[in-house]
């Protein structure tokens, strides 16, 4: 059967039993490749910075960022706790509530697989429209067999052929372990 289509059955199930988009446990953050993930990110953000998906503010307080955004109201609720210093919004990845170059950077850390394949290049356009340039973008290599990748809250696998065709082959690295890495300077 075609990964992709397990992949949708997955989700299909998940959506099912009645789950949502709980924050992202800290475990989850404390493996060492999704640690790699958070630095990368911090590393290549400058700026002014927004978080789409921001769940609770972990990735958007480890690149020292401003702004988080996430439609779960629960996690900006938390998120708003954990970190009162820093600004979160409940909003859409497909419309974000900023004017036209509002961020220097803004972060789409596993973000996209979470939306119908359809909507992706919206939200990319999206954030590029308030970025002032730079979208640094990480996705789950889709052609593994690991809890990243096949995570039942995913709409879909991204393949390395999946990610140079979104984002262009110059743009995607493949150099983290279990992620590929998109910088898009605009």
């Amino acid at each position: 059967m075609n990964r992709q289509i397990e992949q949708a059955e997955r989700h299909s199930e998940w959506l099912k039993q009645g789950h949502l988009e709980w924050p992202v446990q800290l475990d989850t953050y404390m493996k060492p490749h999704q640690q790699a993930r958070v630095e990368w990110l911090a590393r290549n953000a400058v700026g002014r910075i927004l978080e789409v998906g921001c769940s609770w503010g972990y990735i958007l307080a480890a690149c020292h960022g401003h702004v988080g955004v996430d439609l779960n109201p629960e996690n900006i609720e938390l998120a708003r706790q954990l970190a009162r210093e820093r600004e979160f919004h409940v909003a859409d990845a497909l419309a974000l509530p900023f004017p036209d170059g509002s961020f220097d950077t803004v972060l789409l850390p596993d973000v996209l697989e979470h939306l119908p394949f359809e909507d992706v290049n919206k939200a990319v356009i999206e954030a590029t429209r308030v970025s002032r340039g730079r979208v640094l973008v990480t996705l789950p290599k889709g052609n593994a067999d690991t809890e990243d990748a096949t995570n039942p809250k995913h709409q879909w696998l991204c393949t390395l052929e999946v990610a140079e065709k979104l984002f262009g082959r110059k743009n995607v690295s493949d150099h983290l372990m279990g992620f590929y890495t998109v910088k898009l300077n605009g």
